[in-house]
């Protein structure tokens, strides 16, 4: 029934039509190569293959590092507002023009970096022993690549203004779904292979799982720590906090403030991380290369997890500004019950956001090494990635978000 309400909605309907093409555009575009490199190279190897395109527009294409180079200058600008007062001034003041440029600016910054990691790294694995003119193919693939990602952030934006809106949503989902078919088709076959009846049984027994999974992704998403916020009105009476939908009785803080940004963060930082120590001639490097390279291993992991915890906790606590929310409590006559305001709220808020960052940290941590688990007890590499990891929980998210996008333009448009 709700699903032929949206298509009655002229507006809702011409909106979906619109980010439906937009993304039949980006997955057209994934399929043009990087010159010089062949697709083919890029089926015959595995592991390499899904950490390099498990979240962009495709293996070894224009579109390969996506939109993550965008994401992560959204990021670091939230850093720099953060600790540099000039940032923070312009983002509360300022022109959003401005802001939006120094934003492209630090976007092509990385996406020269990035292309320069994923080019060398490209290059080191295909082109290996092999003559070939090192200028010509690095110049124009980073050229390419830097390109495809400022095409991309043009069809986010145009999503953000004619279609449904969060593009970065969408781009993302359409890169993950895309490889869902031939992932659980290629489990299928990695189960039944041996033995019809048994491998039958282990899929059963794997959707279960993954459906217990996906709850779990939607628990993080969802999950939230209520503070309960009065205040006290002209008259002298207690009212609840209260928005413009409805009234609000709780400060709802996010466990998992961060999303799944320190996964992609981890992820980018350890590619980083391997093709820098690559440069470096010694036996012991190249034994931590070696090492660090199988994404399923432990040490691989070890560093992952680490990561992960480190960026979740730091990020939460950074992010979320303890002392503005106790000043304007303060200022707006609010309070915490059993609670003074002034420096014991602030010190109590900080106890919280501690307190989450860690849970949060944990939970992103667990939903992260799934993948991993799930290879080592016999799974494909290629379905692993939609057994959990940041895949698993940008598609969930996004999907909860379209959902609630959707359900907002009815409520407009009834």
């Amino acid at each position: 029934m709700k699903l032929k309400n949206i298509f009655k909605k002229k507006e809702l309907s011409s909106k979906i039509y619109y980010t439906l093409f937009i993304i039949l555009i980006y997955r057209f575009g994934s399929f043009f190569p990087i010159p010089f490199i062949k697709p083919i190279y890029i089926n015959e190897i595995g592991f390499k293959k899904n950490i390099l395109t498990s979240l962009t527009g495709g293996a070894a294409s224009i579109f390969s590092l996506g939109i993550m180079p965008n994401i992560s200058a959204s990021i670091f600008l939230q850093f720099l507002c953060y600790f540099f007062p000039f940032f923070k001034k312009l983002k509360k003041n300022g022109p959003q023009r401005k802001l939006n440029l120094i934003t492209k600016g630090i976007t092509l910054i990385l996406s020269l970096i990035q292309a320069n990691a994923y080019i060398l790294y490209l290059i080191n694995i295909f082109l290996k022993n092999k003559t070939y003119n090192f200028i010509l193919i690095y110049g124009t693939s980073i050229i390419c690549l830097t390109t495809g990602t400022f095409l991309t952030m043009w069809l986010k934006e145009k999503i953000n203004e004619k279609g449904l809106g969060n593009g970065n949503s969408f781009l993302i989902i359409s890169g993950i779904l895309s490889r869902f078919i031939n992932s659980f088709i290629s489990e299928i076959l990695n189960r039944i292979n041996e033995n019809v009846f048994l491998g039958i049984l282990i899929l059963l027994f794997e959707i279960i799982v993954w459906i217990l999974i996906i709850g779990m992704a939607i628990i993080i998403i969802k999950s939230v720590r209520k503070i309960s916020i009065h205040y006290i009105n002209n008259f002298g009476f207690k009212r609840n906090y209260s928005s413009n939908l409805e009234e609000i009785k709780f400060l709802p803080l996010k466990v998992v403030h961060t999303g799944v940004m320190p996964i992609m963060c981890s992820q980018g930082m350890l590619f980083f991380l391997i093709t820098l120590m690559s440069k470096i001639h010694s036996n012991y490097i190249e034994i931590i290369i070696e090492k660090l390279k199988n994404i399923y291993g432990l040490w691989y992991n070890i560093m992952y997890s680490i990561i992960i915890i480190l960026i979740t906790f730091f990020y939460t606590y950074f992010s979320i500004s303890v002392n503005t929310i106790s000043d304007d409590l303060k200022l707006n006559g609010g309070y915490i019950p059993n609670v003074k305001p002034g420096k014991e709220t602030y010190l109590f808020l900080k106890k919280i956001v501690s307190q989450i960052s860690l849970i949060g940290s944990l939970l992103l941590t667990i939903m992260a090494l799934f993948p991993s688990i799930f290879v080592c007890l016999g799974g494909d590499k290629n379905f692993a990635l939609f057994f959990g990891g940041s895949s698993l929980i940008i598609l969930v998210g996004s999907l909860l978000e379209i959902k609630t996008t959707i359900n907002s333009y009815l409520l407009n448009y009834n």
